[in-house]
């Protein structure tokens, strides 16, 4: 129970600095922190993106990545409510108007495969594991994803945030679940190619 409380624990924290300042920074500075806080008890997923490479590459069983990904899923509608309640404000994501769907895909598709792919490193190949740089640099490369992407497609990188803003902005009567769609199926294609890409790097 502790692994999907901290799961939800940081996706909550996560998307409420999303929220509030949309800055790569910040946000890849929050993600370092709860990285130390959680990798000694879930691996600091945060991100269903990254959940769904680690279950294919059978380090989740599906009843781990499916109570993974509902953590944070509730983390993020939590932090959605949250986020209402102090701004009076609903935050939801979208596309940029001036970029289509093909490049906006693209963008999250790839991105979140770096990213992801970093994540699989550190934590699995033997040269990088329990080295105490690891939070720094999963918080930095994010950071560097979000700066790349935004521009592109949104830089959302992250299903937990995208459903769960979504889902609290239809509750308010909003159409943002729209684009749950696009947050959704472009990170989890990432983690695939994460997984299979870390085969490729890490032969043994």
């Amino acid at each position: 129970m502790r692994t999907y409380t901290i799961e939800a624990f940081g996706a909550f924290f996560f998307v409420l600095v999303f929220g509030f300042t949309g800055d790569p920074l910040a946000i890849g500075l929050t993600l370092m922190a709860l990285v130390y806080i959680g990798s000694p008890i879930s691996g600091a997923h945060y991100n269903p993106a990254v959940s769904f490479a680690f279950f294919l590459k059978r380090k989740l069983s599906f009843y781990e990545f499916s109570g993974y990904v509902a953590a944070q899923l509730i983390g993020g509608l939590l932090a959605a409510y949250l986020l209402y309640f102090l701004s009076g404000s609903v935050f939801y994501v979208e596309p940029p108007s001036d970029t289509g769907l093909y490049q906006q895909a693209f963008s999250e598709v790839f991105f979140s495969t770096i990213f992801t792919l970093v994540m699989l490193i550190l934590s699995l190949a033997n040269f990088h594991r329990k080295n105490h740089l690891n939070g720094l640099v999963v918080g930095l490369t994010f950071a560097g994803m979000l700066m790349v992407s935004t521009p592109i497609s949104g830089g959302i990188l992250n299903p937990a945030t995208s459903i769960g803003t979504g889902l609290f902005d239809l509750a308010q009567g909003g159409d943002s679940y729209y684009h749950i769609l696009l947050y959704t199926i472009a990170p989890l294609c990432g983690g695939a190619l994460a997984a299979f890409s870390f085969d490729y790097f890490n032969p043994k």
